[in-house]
């Protein structure tokens, strides 16, 4: 099929049927529509024969709904008079009776995609001849001979060419009520379930999400944000870890897109944009607030009801986070999203390939930090600068004169909605965030330098982020010395080199799900081998694993009773372990903030918890500073009181463990620096020296490997033993229950006695301190009693 100077399609002579086909591409089953990649050509169905429409256009074909299309045949076709119809065969598609029509309300500039003319013919039929050549296409033209219209007939039809585009809108108006029908219009009554949450106006679909959820009362950081949140100001929080901050900002975002038009089919615009530092955290948020949503979502009709109808969320929600799939992620920001939570260098990524994303954020009506001391310390997350820039405002004098928005759209969101800023943080304390292993040096500078660099993290805040408030509110909860009012904190002094032996004590003596923070990646490797010869359930999460990893650990520490989760300082912000029992700095924080956030995983939502430090001689400084910071005493942290003639048990267990750990480690590491030189000897394509490929070193190496292995799996044995003999305390008689300085039958009739430690009672931690040196006096004088007692008896 060729293209004339009239722009109009052609059938060659000579083969037509195979021209058409090649050319036109492929046609459906009815063999009524042709496509092709630059022009197309329509035929349709209609009641008296077949039309035929064409387009000369390079990438869109037109778009007239059968309404219009069934309008304008009556427009044409007159009374409904009977009608002599006369067919006239056409050997050339020129010769058909084409004519122009105006373009559909579609098209227009930036749509029309290229259509330069419309033109349609009425009453064609195609019919194909079989000759010498093939098969011949030919068209009958139905041409009608109708009565002339009255002019009562044309003033109806007049009539319904007006009505026409008012029934259109109609059903638009229909669909959108359609869409709202999944929307719970019935009242939820905040006096009567939540008189707590009354006083905020809620939506009411919110407060069927925070019944669903037993949140019958607002925390004292959601009470004191909601309300100015809600008024559209911007609102700088500070509170202690657990308090219930995703929800201070959480509620405000989503009680203003519940209120707003359910969307349609077409992209949702961003609205709101929350930043975290981990991952994890990011992770996090999306979920508490998808339950959120989910809650407050309708219930959808009974299953076989007339009225069944998948609705497309009011609100939805998703994580840009690094470490997963950033394709998918892409696909999901193309179809639209309401909020987004994210970590700053994947959005950044992203954003980076993306224009129309950076344009959403310029326009965005919630920007949320989340720890936000953490995002703008100095040196961290270039990333987020970079993205906070594109929220500034632009002042008067750097406009373009002249210059137009793109999209009105734009404009009218912009005039009609200011951002709102959130920032939520457990400490914005510059003073926290001073590294305390590095001494003081006194600092010698002028004025204008002091005055020059800011002074607290809120000054930062304020240099980087463009308020929308003149004066935000600031609501600022931290407690004294921001300690939580329902975590009891303990020490535990040791040398560096028996903090292993101490931790196992501490499993041990009080089981439960414990956190154990540690400074380094190496420390982490280092100590999980040893937990698992010891047979503690134990899991690593640090930044060098994979996201997967990390999930699959975090569920697995959730899921386990006694487990133990060996962390770095990634999982000390907001993440909401449920049931963390106790908290144990393995190493000593390098800030004070650090130790505030990594104690904040543990007594969350008023339930109680215990926070531990390992101190060693060489740290009792840091600690000094790290209470110094927080405006309290060292002496403020009681030590733990401890049972020496256990941990002196304790120690060959550690000891053997240890050495298991370290054959297993340079076989490990021995294997590698062989693998590796045969490896590269491959690849390189070079012979090793005799030395290291011969059969004597071969041969040498399987002896020495099977004596490693058999002295490996002897040490193995041998631990197996020492774990399940069971260690008495002293005073305690292996051989009578009832006899002995310290008799266990009633703690045994009671269940109270602890299964790994024979003569010690089930017991929190914390609930047994010792308070100061003298209570230490009193404590040797109280276990020397019992042995001389011991030795009377005997």
């Amino acid at each position: 099929m060729q293209v004339g100077s009239a722009g109009k399609w052609h059938l060659p002579n000579a083969n037509p049927a195979d021209s058409a086909r090649s050319q036109m591409g492929r046609s459906d089953p009815a063999g009524n529509h042709y496509f092709r990649r630059r022009r197309q050509v329509f035929l349709r169905r209609l009641t008296e024969g077949f039309s035929l429409s064409m387009s000369t256009s390079t990438t869109t074909k037109p778009q007239l709904s059968a309404k219009r299309l069934a309008l304008k045949r009556k427009l044409k076709g007159g009374s409904s008079a009977p009608r002599k119809k006369l067919k006239v065969t056409k050997s050339n598609i020129d010769d058909l009776p084409w004519k122009t029509i105006s373009r559909p309300a579609e098209t227009g500039l930036g749509g029309d995609d290229g259509i330069l003319e419309l033109e349609e013919v009425e009453g064609v039929e195609v019919v194909y001849e079989e000759t010498e050549k093939g098969r011949v296409p030919k068209f009958k033209v139905v041409e009608e001979e109708s009565k002339p219209q009255t002019d009562d007939e044309e003033e109806e039809m007049e009539d319904a060419a007006e009505e026409a585009p008012e029934s259109d809108q109609e059903e638009e108006e229909n669909s959108g009520s359609d869409s709202e029908a999944g929307d719970d219009t019935s009242a939820f009554d905040f006096e009567k379930l939540l008189p707590e949450w009354q006083s905020f106006a809620l939506n009411h679909r919110l407060g069927n999400a925070l019944q669903a959820k037993s949140f019958s009362t607002p925390t004292p950081i959601q009470a004191a944000a909601l309300p100015p949140a809600l008024k559209g100001k911007d609102v700088i929080g500070v509170a202690q870890t657990g308090s219930g901050k995703t929800l201070a900002y959480g509620l405000p975002i989503i009680h203003y897109l519940l209120n707003q038009k359910r969307p349609s089919k077409k992209r949702r615009p961003l609205r709101g944009l929350i930043l975290t530092p981990t991952r994890e955290l990011a992770l996090q948020v999306t979920s508490h607030l998808s339950e959120v949503l989910k809650a407050a979502e309708p219930s959808l009709p009974a299953e076989g009801s007339s009225t069944q109808k998948k609705f497309p969320p009011h609100v939805s929600i998703a994580a840009i986070v690094g470490g997963m799939s950033a394709q998918k992620q892409r696909r999901v920001l193309d179809r639209g999203l309401d909020i987004i939570v994210a970590t700053p260098g994947r959005l950044w990524d992203i954003m980076q390939d993306d224009d129309s994303l950076a344009l959403e954020i310029r326009n965005l009506k919630f920007l949320v930090l989340d720890e936000a001391d953490r995002m703008i310390e100095a040196g961290h997350f270039a990333e987020l600068e970079n993205i906070l820039r594109l929220t500034l405002r632009e002042a008067s004098e750097e406009q373009i004169p002249g210059e137009e928005h793109e999209n009105e759209a734009d404009e009218e969101v912009k005039d009609g909605n200011e951002m709102q800023t959130f920032v939520f943080s457990a400490t914005l304390s510059k003073d926290l965030q001073r590294n305390l292993k590095k001494p003081m040096r006194p600092k010698f500078s002028s004025k204008k330098k002091k005055q020059q660099k800011p002074a607290s993290t809120l000054d930062d805040l304020l240099l980087r982020l463009d308020f929308r408030d003149a004066d935000p509110e600031i609501i600022d909860l931290t407690p004294e010395g921001n300690l939580i009012s329902s975590l009891q904190e303990g020490r535990i002094n040791c040398l560096t080199s028996d903090k292993d032996v101490y931790l196992y004590y501490f499993f041990l003596r009080y089981p439960g799900r414990s956190l154990v923070f540690l400074s380094s990646i190496d420390g982490i490797r280092r100590l999980l081998p040893l937990l698992e010869l010891l047979e503690v359930k134990a899991f690593p999460l640090h930044s060098q694993l994979e996201q997967r990893q990390r999930l699959k650990n975090l569920d697995r520490f959730k899921s386990i009773p006694n487990a133990v989760l060996l962390a770095t300082d990634i999982a000390a912000r907001g993440l909401d372990i449920p049931a963390v029992d106790h908290v144990i700095h393995f190493q000593i924080p390098r800030t004070a903030d650090t130790y505030v956030h990594r104690n904040g995983r543990t007594a969350r939502a008023n339930r109680k918890g215990f926070s531990m430090l390992m101190c060693a001689p060489d740290e009792r400084r840091v600690v000094k500073a790290l209470m110094s910071s927080l405006g309290r005493e060292e002496s403020s942290i009681e030590e733990l009181d401890i049972e020496m003639s256990m941990v002196d048990k304790l120690k060959a267990r550690v000891q053997l463990a240890r050495q298991i750990e370290n054959s297993q480690h340079k076989v490990k590491k021995t294997n590698h620096d062989r693998n590796w030189m045969k490896e590269a000897a491959e690849t390189l394509g070079v012979d090793l020296d005799s030395e290291l490929d011969s059969d004597n070193e071969d041969n040498q190496a399987n002896r020495s490997k099977k004596a490693r292995d058999a002295k490996i799996r002897g040490m193995k044995e041998e631990l197996k033993g020492m774990l399940k003999t069971p260690l008495i305390g002293r005073g305690v008689s292996a051989k009578f229950i009832t006899s002995g300085t310290r008799p266990i039958i009633s703690d045994l009739l009671a269940g109270e006695l602890n299964e790994h430690l024979v003569g010690a009672k089930k017991t929190e931690a914390g609930s047994e301190m010792v308070k100061g040196a003298s209570s230490g006096k009193k404590k040797s004088k109280r276990k020397a009693e019992p042995a001389a007692s011991g030795k009377q008896n005997s």
